[in-house]
């Protein structure tokens, strides 16, 4: 692993190992030896308990009794946390419409340009990282913060799933463009239109999800 010397060793194991889990290199269910990966990726073991933990908070990684692993994908929890995920999307967007600025709206735009590269460059990794931040974005206009706190804290527990989502390049170019629409009715400060984008973006998701959590 290479080594950054203005960023926190913390942070720079986190965004690695949160990269090979998301990308299918350390697989769901895989038990997680500390020791194992500090000897392979040459690091001490306080910035990787740390960024650990970080991956335990985001639900990416889960620790019983004996072990810690990677969390493995489940039919009943992916089910459980899209309700969740569809009732607080529709508060959210209802509020943000009407209070997102235009120039939050041009930074939203641009990652969706940055997506469009990054698909037509087959980068994996590239696409996920940008479709987290295009909701992230959205989210962070929301005035009521505990509302946006739970909804980041549900999608966290999804990313897996969203990740697995990911790898089927058949799906790139159609949550590409059911962003587009959300950022189009936002846009025109439509509330029940982009309630209606955002409800359509959420079902196809979970549609999408099912084929993988199976």
């Amino acid at each position: 692993m290479e080594i950054n010397i203005v960023q926190p060793l913390y942070q720079q194991v986190y965004r690695e190992f949160k990269k090979l889990i998301l990308t299918g290199q350390i697989l769901p269910g895989e038990k997680i030896v500390m020791s194992q990966l500090a000897e392979k990726y040459k690091i001490s073991r306080t910035p990787l308990r740390e960024a650990l933990r970080q991956l335990q908070t985001e639900g990416l990684i889960v620790q019983d009794h004996t072990s810690m692993k990677v969390v493995e994908l489940n039919k009943s929890d992916f089910l459980e946390l899209f309700h969740c995920r569809l009732l607080l999307e529709k508060e959210v967007i209802r509020m943000i419409v009407t209070e997102i600025t235009e120039d939050e709206l041009a930074k939203v735009y641009e990652v969706l340009l940055e997506s469009k590269k990054a698909i037509e460059a087959g980068d994996t990794f590239k696409i996920l990282e940008l479709n987290t931040q295009f909701h992230e974005l959205l989210i962070m206009s929301c005035s009521n913060q505990q509302l946006a706190h739970l909804l980041n804290h549900v999608r966290s527990l999804l990313l897996i799933y969203r990740a697995n989502i990911n790898k089927k390049p058949q799906y790139y170019q159609e949550i590409y463009h059911e962003h587009m629409e959300i950022y189009k009715t936002v846009k025109s400060r439509d509330v029940e239109q982009s309630i209606k984008v955002i409800e359509n973006h959420l079902l196809n998701d979970q549609k999408r999800g099912l084929t993988i959590s199976e």
